[in-house]
């Protein structure tokens, strides 16, 4: 119960100033794809009390296994993927340390915060993949989609293409340093209108991490029950 009750407050309350900011909390995820040879590379957000939140794509390889490693404080460290959103339509997944693999600053760091709204456009954030951090700004304006399935106005996308290995990075707002998003997709090719080649990257905004962990919570409290 006490897990339940810290991921419901401190998850998903108002944000507050973080202690713990992007280069701090930006990890990396790795998943054996089960035949020996390939694997998934992608990255990940620590959140604390032991979880990571990467992009459910990341581990989506070996089905069968829900045996990852993730890159925390320079150490490989086994870790068990405990949440998927995809059957909701979430490109999203919850990984799980052991608390015996967890440094004591680990073990004791405030809880990562969601931000209660997602960027505006033209909005500076802070990118944590690949180990590193970076600079970028969501798009200027809406993009318009006429897909079969994702047809919309677009606003969750930098004006910034991250490559492979980025998927699962943390978005944050440099200012309160909360997390407005999870790299998702590499949006690269030409503008429908202008022609224009454009270099991009979506990611999973505030409004649905938000979602994905009370769901998490309340379906982790039933399972204590």
């Amino acid at each position: 119960m006490r897990f339940v009750l810290l991921l419901a407050a401190a998850l998903l309350a108002l944000v507050s100033p973080a202690e713990a900011g992007p280069a701090e909390v930006g990890v990396q995820v790795e998943k054996p794809a089960g035949d020996g040879v390939h694997f998934s590379q992608g990255s990940g957000v620590y959140l604390g009390e032991g979880l990571v939140l990467t992009a459910a794509h990341v581990v989506a390889v070996d089905p069968g296994s829900n045996r990852v490693t993730v890159l925390l404080d320079g150490v490989r460290q086994d870790a068990t993927q405990v949440f998927d959103g995809r059957a909701e339509g979430t490109d999203l997944a919850l990984l799980s340390l052991p608390a015996a693999s967890l440094s004591p600053a680990r073990r004791t760091q405030p809880a990562v915060a969601v931000c209660a709204e997602n960027p505006e456009p033209s909005r500076p954030v802070q990118v944590a993949a690949l180990g590193s951090v970076s600079v970028a700004f969501t798009i200027p304006s809406p993009l318009n989609s006429e897909g079969p399935s994702d047809t919309g106005r677009w606003t969750n996308i930098l004006a910034t293409g991250y490559k492979a290995g980025s998927s699962g990075g943390g978005v944050f707002d440099p200012r309160q340093g909360c997390l407005w998003g999870i790299l998702a997709v590499e949006l690269s090719g030409p503008a429908k209108s202008s022609g224009r080649f454009l270099d991009l990257t979506a990611f999973v905004p505030a409004s649905k991490i938000a979602p994905f962990l009370r769901t998490y919570a309340e379906s982790h409290r039933q399972a204590a029950e």
